[in-house]
């Protein structure tokens, strides 16, 4: 218990924990998962003369005019975390949106958010996402800025932003295997960009990845502990060329007529890497040669996560990247009187 002090967030600590050396150097803070803390978060300490919330640096978080898609925030880094397993670090995926479902809480009498999905923010007013994570006549929230689900304790503010509606493609089958997996997500209001909320760029429509490595996000069961990622999980995944995933899951599935829709891209295979439950919808980014990230796939479906030789199945966004475009405009097009 915290006695003579308070709970507060670490970066508003100008003393560090009472009695000892400040966690803070040169600005960046230590945060380490797996340390007893009275507070019950990692990013609390215990502080004897916290600062006043308004001094956080508010250049950071103040709206961003001229932002190019596809770029991790340019900001110094502010958390070096300790654990023993890799995750993304505050901020470097800056277009990962968390989808929550919006239900009520009669015992609460309150709203209560359940995370079902993730998203990619590409536009302030759009998220792509998998259709499959946005069930009718469901409500849903977008959180942009997300990073540690267990905690509020973050430097900069993330934004809950509602959506408004979604529009599935028209080819979209719900079946057990979903083809044509892919919506959008339009919100309320738009999206203020910020160092840690930017969108990533849409790939070309003959864009392909086979054989890149490229990097999945998500707070979806995390293969490694069986668990829910507190944080933002950072998984990196081979892209497998399309003839060789349909032979794998012939294999896999021992069904040797098994064929993968021209919707669908693979990544992964590789043992206990992968994404898994609760990562619908989230991106698989892949950095073009001129350092910019492009939303190459949408986590869709798979067999067992993390199983050596059958790989994830993603939507190839390339393949859509004109139905996108042409829906954000049409859109624009009918609302534009209002």
């Amino acid at each position: 218990v915290c006695q003579s002090g308070s709970c507060v967030p670490k970066h508003l600590c100008s003393t560090g924990r009472l009695g000892e050396d400040n966690t803070q150097q040169e600005g960046v803070i230590t945060l380490n998962m797996e340390e007893e803390n009275v507070c019950g978060d990692f990013m609390k300490m215990c502080c004897s003369a916290p600062l006043p919330v308004n001094t956080l640096n508010q250049e950071s978080v103040t709206q961003l005019s001229d932002v190019q898609c596809g770029r991790p925030s340019t900001a110094p880094s502010v958390y070096k975390l300790e654990s023993n397993l890799t995750y993304a670090s505050y901020g470097e995926f800056p277009w990962t949106v968390a989808i929550f479902n919006i239900s009520y809480s009669a015992a609460d009498n309150d709203m209560k958010l359940t995370h079902v999905g993730g998203g990619s923010l590409i536009h302030p007013k759009f998220v792509l996402t998998a259709a499959h994570t946005l069930k009718k006549p469901d409500r849903f929230v977008a959180r942009f800025g997300e990073w540690n689900m267990q905690s509020d304790a973050e430097m900069y503010p993330s934004q809950d932003i509602g959506i408004k509606e979604h529009i599935i493609h028209p080819s979209y089958r719900d079946i057990c295997n979903p083809d044509n997996d892919i919506a959008l997500a339009v919100l309320k209001r738009n999206v203020i960009y910020t160092e840690h909320i930017r969108p990533i760029c849409l790939p070309g429509p003959k864009d392909a990845f086979d054989n890149q490595r490229c990097i999945a996000t998500g707070w979806g069961l995390d293969v490694r502990t069986e668990q829910r990622a507190p944080l933002m999980k950072r998984i990196e995944l081979p892209v497998v060329p399309r003839h060789r995933c349909q032979v794998l899951y012939r294999v896999a599935e021992t069904n040797y007529e098994f064929q993968l829709h021209r919707s669908a891209m693979c990544a992964g295979g590789e043992e206990g890497v992968d994404t898994c439950d609760g990562d619908g919808g989230s991106p698989l980014a892949c950095q073009k040669e001129d350092g910019t990230f492009v939303v190459a796939g949408i986590t869709s479906w798979g067999l067992d996560c993390g199983r050596k030789d059958a790989p994830g199945i993603y939507v190839d966004v390339a393949k859509f990247a004109c139905w996108i475009n042409s829906t954000i405009e049409g859109y624009f097009e009918l609302h534009s009187e209002e």
